[in-house]
């Protein structure tokens, strides 16, 4: 479980919350801008300073007493902009990522964040050599090769357009089912939410305005959520998926029978 409680003013804007979100899974921040998203992710980060207290699996990074500098805490940080080295190649940016950890201590391998994230084509690039969707899977890669405890995700989708849009959510599909770490994702797209979080966090003028299970949340914003689903097998054109006890064929889908994915059922008009 994470745990955070902050309270500060900044200029005009104050923000007084306290969360608890699940130590597996999405868990989506999402409101309007100026709601405080961004400023609750520094603060988790220890980019930003205010009275609080923050404890991740029960490890203290924020109280009274202590506070944990950012180069401390064992997260990574996924921005609105990729922010590579550009003057490193993209095998470069994701080695430093793993520099920030000891081999012993390593809980994320190259061989399987470079797998899920699609980027061995990319390997011998430059940075600016790459679309915008390519830089953030690059910059994904490397948060996530640093072994982070937890990941933070500020709107990773928001300074792309639909086509990098669309080749950056099966990624972060993948990452949803294979990680075993809490990610907490930024975000002011229901969809993205609809489609990504587990549990969710409504944040309105800095404060908490709900939080708990992301399909009760996104029924209360009148949103349609996701729902997992398995997949049984494939046949030609067609996959078969599992929900609820019931059988639905779907274009053929790129993952193995057994693989549980997340689906969203459009009403329709």
């Amino acid at each position: 479980m994470i745990e955070a409680r902050f309270k500060t003013a900044l200029g005009a804007f104050s923000l007084d919350l306290e969360l608890q979100f699940p130590s597996r899974g999405v868990t989506a921040l999402f409101g309007h801008s100026g709601s405080g998203k961004t400023t609750l992710l520094r603060l988790i980060a220890g980019l930003m300073r205010a009275p609080g207290r923050l404890t991740v699996n029960g490890e203290t990074w924020q109280d009274d007493t202590t506070f944990l500098p950012t180069h401390r805490r064992a997260l990574g940080y996924v921005f609105q902009e990729a922010s590579l080295f550009p003057h490193l190649s993209v095998r470069a940016n994701l080695e430093y990522g793993m520099t920030r950890v000891p081999p012993a201590e390593r809980t994320l391998q190259w061989d399987a964040v470079i797998g899920w994230l699609g980027l061995a084509p990319l390997i011998a690039q430059q940075p600016h050599q790459l679309s915008g969707g390519q830089r953030q899977r690059v910059a994904i890669g490397r948060a996530l090769l640093s072994s982070p405890r937890l990941l933070l995700m500020d709107e990773p989708l928001a300074a792309l357009d639909a086509p990098a849009r669309d080749e950056i959510l099966p990624c972060l599909d993948r990452l949803h089912r294979e990680l075993a770490i809490p990610i907490l994702y930024v975000s002011h797209s229901a969809d993205e939410v609809a489609r990504l979080a587990d549990h969710l966090v409504c944040l309105e003028g800095g404060r908490v305005s709900w939080q708990g299970a992301a399909a009760e949340g996104l029924a209360r914003l009148g949103v349609l959520p996701a729902h997992r689903v398995r997949v049984v097998a494939h046949a030609g054109d067609t996959t078969t998926l599992e929900l609820a006890g019931h059988l639905l064929q779907v274009p053929r889908l790129d993952a193995l029978p057994g693989t549980v994915l997340r689906l969203r059922l459009d009403k329709e008009t």
